[in-house]
């Protein structure tokens, strides 16, 4: 998964406002207990949060699980001289064997584990890797977005460097939403390579990820309609979460 693809994801996410998606987590991350100077995140990408968060004076390191995506990280950390460390890993199991103030995870990167088990392990690990008092957010998209507003749509993306078709596959009988990518991008000669990626997204509800966050001792859990501070629930598109390690 995301290959070839990482070096044409900035490309086909360029309507994602990352600029208001940092300051929103910046927001969470002054309001929280703890004075915040070093922050791990899960599911970094390309950097684009990473990227911004480290501008804003943060000490940060960024985990994922591509190889390829992180290479396209690190030369964006390196083109603004931002002293930010990537690995590669899996979210839900990795140690690092240091302390963070805040672990986050952005852009549903939670909704790529296959499973409450592996949201657990997700969890689990952000609270043995947090300082006391530490701050844990991420997202979640919810079944309602995966039912109306992604269902079986397909996306088409013609762009003046990439052509990409992104065909939305639902199985909701087993909890997961299939994406069949096909993009086309021109090689040096102008000839465009054809190219296919597959994806699955898989579906959890708000309850029973708040329950995994009491379970493993998580305190002050919150969930929000994302971008704001409002009570969230299934029935919002995007779920941001908030909890505290003690």
């Amino acid at each position: 998964m995301y290959d070839e693809f990482a070096k044409i994801y900035d490309s086909l996410m360029t309507e994602v406002d990352y600029d208001q998606w940092a300051d929103y987590l910046f927001r969470h991350l002054l309001n929280g207990k703890r004075d915040t100077k070093k922050i791990l995140e899960f599911g970094c990408g390309t950097g684009s949060i990473t990227t911004r968060l480290a501008k804003k004076g943060y000490a940060m390191t960024g985990v994922d699980l591509s190889e390829e995506m992180l290479t396209e990280a690190d030369e964006k950390a390196s083109k603004d001289n931002l002293p930010v460390r990537f690995y590669i890993g899996d979210m839900s199991d990795f140690t690092i064997g240091e302390k963070y103030d805040a672990v986050i995870a952005a852009c549903d990167s939670v909704n790529y584990l296959p499973s409450l088990e592996a949201v657990r392990g997700f969890i689990e690990g952000a609270f043995d890797t947090l300082e006391p008092e530490g701050l844990l957010l991420f997202d979640i998209n919810t079944t309602e977005k995966f039912k109306q507003t992604i269902s079986d749509k397909t996306f088409i993306y013609d762009l003046d460097d990439v052509y990409c078709v992104w065909e939305s596959e639902p199985d909701f009988d087993n909890g997961r939403m299939n994406y069949e990518l096909t993009f086309f991008v021109p090689d040096e000669d102008g000839l465009y390579v054809r190219s296919e990626e597959q994806q699955t997204q898989y579906l959890y509800t708000v309850e029973s990820i708040y329950h995994i966050l009491k379970d493993c001792g998580f305190k002050d859990i919150k969930a929000y309609t994302f971008g704001t501070f409002l009570a969230g629930s299934n029935e919002s598109d995007r779920v941001q979460f908030s909890a505290v390690r003690p």
